[in-house]
């Protein structure tokens, strides 16, 4: 009578601990799809800014000429884009700010993300257990998490 309940007692705490496991694995996964979306507007955003720079460039090395409506409008563009760069300064600061604070939101993630990799690499349940200090119930759930995903 008394294994049964420490049969079911263990059974229940395995049940939590592998629910909470793929709780967190979920959430790597959706902080790290985060973190490559933040990536590629940052990118994108670095990209333009270039661009302006080079317009910039370009419009400094033009020879001055008499004051006309043509030099008029460059400045206005000039300064238009001097505004978007300085706000996509601005922007990608915010965005390393934010990825530094998802990279720092949870740092257990970071050695589960560490075991999906070896996962991903073809590490046995063993050498999870090894490399990432997993208890087997978790090293055998990632592994079949990874199999089921490819």
């Amino acid at each position: 009578m008394m294994t049964n309940w420490l049969f079911a007692i263990s059974a229940l705490a395995l049940g939590l601990a592998l629910i909470a496991l793929v709780a967190v694995v979920i959430t790597s996964r959706r902080q790290a799809e985060l973190i490559e979306r933040q990536q590629q507007r940052l990118l994108m955003l670095t990209e333009t800014a270039s661009e302006v720079l080079s317009l910039r460039e370009q419009f400094k090395q033009q020879p001055s000429e008499a004051p006309s409506k043509t030099d008029f409008a460059q400045q206005q563009v000039v300064a238009q884009l001097q505004q978007q760069v300085a706000q996509l300064n601005e922007e990608q600061q915010q965005l390393q700010q934010r990825l530094q604070e998802v990279a720092e939101q949870d740092p257990g993630s970071a050695l589960y993300q560490r075991a999906a990799k070896l996962v991903a690499s073809g590490a046995s349940v063993e050498e999870l257990m090894q490399e990432c200090d997993l208890p087997q119930a978790e090293a055998e759930l990632l592994t079949s998490l990874h199999k089921k995903g490819a």
